[in-house]
């Protein structure tokens, strides 16, 4: 497993790394909304650069097969080697404010990317056949199940009939907490029978909201390295480290999604 992050080679006790791990995990759980709306492959490792697609014959007796690349993504932050020594010896509590910060960073750039793409790696929104559909303000009740329940006929006449599992931007996520006084349930109870796979924010959505055909038969994140903590080296008074993992966005049936606010 840490083959290719070079954990062997720092200094630290294997405690140190469960509570390096155990910071790192507990930031990207609380971040990160692309692995919560489509399911995960793998991971296969660090050595897995891309993913063949179906053979494509482009000439007469001639058949390739495309390849989907997968995305390294980094982000590297340092520790000071006495806070790390004081920790190993007396279990002084260590500042990991630096983790935090780089954890955080790298968590908004993969939901950047399963989202909005990067070079050679569409996204949930830039993908071309993905269905869209409208969104209303949202100012009064029902607006909301209603526009998720316009969404899910759209793929309904796609032909995908659910399960269903829905992101929203924060802002509208959060209208979602209003309560209807005469049957005292929120429209997150209400749209949650609807998306049955689940309801989730995404900062990275910025006012739109993505509804999806639950399945890996449809879509799925394809993850070489998983998130991990590898050592970099000395670096003066400090240890420098860096979080790493690749992966891609793997949209078989473009038609399975329905961008909201298109």
């Amino acid at each position: 497993m840490h083959k290719f992050l070079e954990r062997e080679s720092a200094p630290l006790e294997a405690e140190t790394w469960e509570t390096l791990d155990k910071a790192m995990k507990g930031v990207v759980g609380n971040v990160l909304s692309g692995r919560k709306l489509l399911e995960l492959e793998g991971p296969f490792g660090l050595g897995l650069k891309a993913v063949p697609l179906r053979d494509v014959e482009v000439q007469p007796g001639l058949t390739t097969s495309p390849l989907l690349p997968l995305t390294l993504l980094h982000a590297g932050f340092t520790l000071g080697r006495r806070d790390l020594a004081a920790f190993e010896r007396d279990r002084f509590p260590l500042n990991l404010g630096p983790l935090v910060e780089a954890a955080t960073h790298l968590a908004r750039l993969e939901d950047d990317l399963l989202f909005n793409g990067g070079p050679g790696a569409p996204g949930l929104l830039t993908l071309d056949g993905v269905n869209t559909a409208s969104l209303s303000p949202w100012d009064e009740m029902g607006a909301a199940a209603q526009d998720v329940i316009n969404a899910v006929t759209a793929l309904d006449s796609a032909g995908f009939h659910g399960p269903y599992a829905l992101a929203l931007s924060p802002a509208r996520y959060n209208l979602l907490y209003r309560r209807n006084l005469q049957g005292n349930i929120s429209e997150l109870e209400h749209v949650r029978t609807i998306a049955t796979e689940g309801v989730f924010k995404a900062p990275v959505l910025e006012d739109k909201g993505v509804l999806v055909a639950f399945g890996r038969q449809y879509a799925s994140i394809v993850v070489g390295q998983d998130m991990s903590i590898a050592f970099v080296g000395p670096a003066g008074e400090d240890f420098e480290f860096t979080i790493v993992e690749s992966l891609a966005l793997f949209l078989r049936q473009p038609r399975a999604v329905c961008v909201l606010g298109a």
